[in-house]
């Protein structure tokens, strides 16, 4: 088991079984998910309330493939951000078109963004557009490649956690 908080709350093997197949189907049934793990649909019903009510489930959530929709060039980027206007410039960084994740960090600079682009052409024009952002004093474009693991691929992670 897992201890969450001091509230002595704990999520067991029942619950990452739970967690993995809404990993892989968002939207399983609780029948089926109760087949699945052989238990009964009350059962699941409550165990996906305690872990809404937990936050560890914040909602159920579709995992879109932006290639198929043009959306072919990833880049990762590293924004250095003047103290001035800094939560201003930080909402300016995290709903610029184009970035689809944002990202506050430590080191030497700030922001971590992940941004999307149909081309280099596109992408080019947002690294400008977020160097136009006020209080930026550094803009570092860390280029995709080839993309090993996304978030959407993590069922595993939930077998490897110590209980």
């Amino acid at each position: 088991m897992i201890k969450l908080s001091k509230k002595v709350e704990y999520i067991d093997e029942v619950d990452k079984s739970i967690l993995k197949l809404l990993l892989i189907n968002g939207r399983a049934p609780y029948r089926k998910i109760a087949e699945e793990l052989n238990l009964s649909e009350s059962t699941i019903y409550l165990r996906i309330r305690k872990l809404s009510r937990l936050g560890i489930l914040k909602g159920f959530t579709i995992n879109i493939d932006l290639s198929k929709l043009s959306f072919i060039i990833v880049a990762f980027i590293l924004l250095k951000v003047s103290p001035k206007n800094y939560e201003e410039s930080l909402r300016h960084i995290a709903n610029y078109p184009g970035v689809v994740e944002a990202y506050e960090v430590s080191g030497e600079h700030q922001v971590l963004i992940k941004a999307v682009a149909p081309d280099n052409k596109e992408l080019a024009k947002l690294v400008d557009g977020l160097g136009n952002v006020g209080g930026l004093l550094e803009v570092k474009v860390l280029y995709v490649l080839r993309t090993l693991r996304t978030p959407y691929e993590v069922v595993e992670i939930l077998s490897q956690t110590s209980t």
